[in-house]
């Protein structure tokens, strides 16, 4: 890769005069800077970022950490953090801490978990950025960040203590609500639904809305039709048996892989989604749209969640912080032939 010195070598003119161009700074004729631009080019020429913050003493750098990238929700929050800092001329760093991968479902270390978020804060401190986002793997309170007063920090899919740290989600309680009124727009009966694990914040406040939902429609709300469940498609199909055979006309089930195991039952079961038994899922996955019938489903805004968690970090660095803590966004409801919408 060429060096600004190579480059002046190349078009026969100062160091000085190179930088200026390549910092788009005035008092060069056209002609050169055109032609000095040109053998830059040619030349493969990068500006180091890094030592350009380092001689300026300012960084337009943001961290971005991931407690997992390989989980669904991160791409896509991750884009929108991207597209935001592209928008006002920053770059990003992108930090994974792997969370998933290392403890799966499975409850985490807090002492360990706590030492490589420090560890990876550390880290991006030590690339000379200027705040960073930190994006969750589900909605949980995230406790170490405020111990870094150092760094401004904004949160994405989880939520802070610190009144400090602003954090954008989404509203589970009202997606689950209107989830739910769809349901019962879609067929006269008893309407169970299939939880995630009773410790979940997502799991709590979905069931939150739709006992609600059922109550503003004057719908009695039947426990022993509420099954708690792991977010896995076994379970889906095993529970989902359990409420058709119990009565139940249409199911919430809390997210699509929990769906798709009741319409694995279903399909070897002769009991047709989308007219006999309506069910929908929740975040929009992929197999939402690949399965038969095709799933209704809540679509989460995550690239939303991501492009306003980059703005407000960059709001903050441009000394114009938010008047919010909490910003919980609108879930849009997508309707597919397992609650008989379109084929």
């Amino acid at each position: 890769m060429a060096t600004i010195r190579e480059i002046s070598v190349q078009a026969g003119v100062s160091i000085a005069t190179v930088s200026k161009v390549l910092n788009g700074k005035p008092g060069v004729k056209q002609s050169t800077a055109e032609e000095i631009l040109r053998i830059a080019d040619k030349m493969k020429y990068r500006p180091n970022l890094n030592a350009r913050s380092l001689k300026n003493g300012q960084s337009r750098t943001l961290g971005i950490i991931t407690e997992d990238l390989t989980v669904f929700n991160a791409p896509e929050i991750v884009d929108g953090i991207a597209a935001a800092c592209e928008a006002r001329g920053y770059h990003y760093i992108l930090g994974n801490l792997r969370f998933y991968k290392i403890y799966g479902n499975k409850k985490r270390d807090p002492k360990e978990s706590m030492r490589m978020v420090h560890a990876m804060v550390d880290e991006m401190l030590s690339k000379q950025v200027t705040g960073i986002v930190y994006i969750g793997c589900h909605s949980h309170l995230v406790v170490s960040l405020s111990e870094h007063t150092e760094i401004p920090f904004v949160c994405a899919y989880c939520t802070s203590a610190d009144s400090n740290i602003p954090y954008v989600l989404y509203d589970d309680r009202k997606a689950a609500f209107e989830a739910t009124e769809v349901l019962i727009r879609s067929i006269s009966g008893p309407i169970g639904m299939i939880t995630g694990p009773s410790d979940s914040i997502h799991a709590a406040n979905r069931t939150r809305g739709f006992q609600e939902a059922l109550f503003a429609h004057g719908i009695p709300y039947d426990p022993n039709l509420t099954l708690c469940g792991d977010w896995g498609r076994d379970c889906g199909y095993r529970l989902g048996s359990e409420l058709i055979l119990a009565g139940a006309k249409a199911i919430l089930a809390q997210n699509d892989i929990i769906a798709t195991g009741v319409l694995d039952w279903c399909n070897q079961n002769s009991v047709e989604v989308g007219r006999d038994v309506m069910l929908i899922g929740f975040d929009n996955r992929e197999i939402s749209t690949v399965c038969r019938p095709t799933l209704s489903t809540v679509a989460l805004p995550l690239y939303e969640i991501g492009q306003i968690a980059g703005n407000t970090m960059l709001d903050i660095l441009d000394d114009n912080p938010p008047t919010w803590h909490e910003k919980l966004l609108d879930c849009t409801i997508v309707e597919r032939e397992s609650t008989g919408g379109k084929k």
